[in-house]
């Protein structure tokens, strides 16, 4: 069976929470455990069904086999630069394009509500986004981690 992308609805906002905890705590280790628990309390169910219904707010979730399997979460603000802050698939669904399949659904849609431009952060996986048209533009230290800062240009 494939992967399904999906916005997220209301009814998966605590799987999608569980997701994100399980993701922040196993794979996000390179940044202090002060920042993971800041970044677990911004992202409680509450503020994800509030970011949910949030017009300039766009949350994708991905589903195998009727699992969630992944989300891309992301914005277009009001000046056209949006933003993609948390793309992530479960390790045992890594290598299948789901991670892809989120990405280029998010950037469509940001696409669709004005954005002309993306931006997102990362730490270890920039050869990723320069293989999906991204560039760097800078490096910045961040609680104690460098990431790369990227950006997209709608229309590539």
């Amino acid at each position: 069976m494939s992967t399904t992308i999906i916005a997220v609805k209301w009814t998966a906002i605590p799987a999608l929470n569980r997701l994100f905890i399980e993701a922040i705590h196993q794979h996000f280790t390179y940044f202090p455990v002060s920042y993971r628990h800041q970044v677990i309390r911004d992202h409680r169910p509450l503020k994800l069904l509030m970011a949910a219904i949030n017009p300039r707010r766009i949350i994708l979730t991905a589903y195998h086999d009727g699992a969630m399997v992944g989300y891309a979460i992301g914005s277009v603000p009001t000046n056209g630069v949006g933003q993609l802050y948390w793309l992530y698939v479960a390790p045992e669904r890594r290598g299948e394009n789901t991670g892809l399949a989120l990405l280029s659904r998010m950037l469509k849609l940001q696409q669709q509500r004005g954005a002309h431009q993306v931006i997102l952060s990362t730490h270890d996986h920039r050869r990723y986004y320069e293989r999906q048209g991204f560039t760097q533009i800078e490096t910045r230290h961040v609680d104690g981690v460098d990431l790369d800062i990227m950006s997209f240009r709608m229309g590539r």
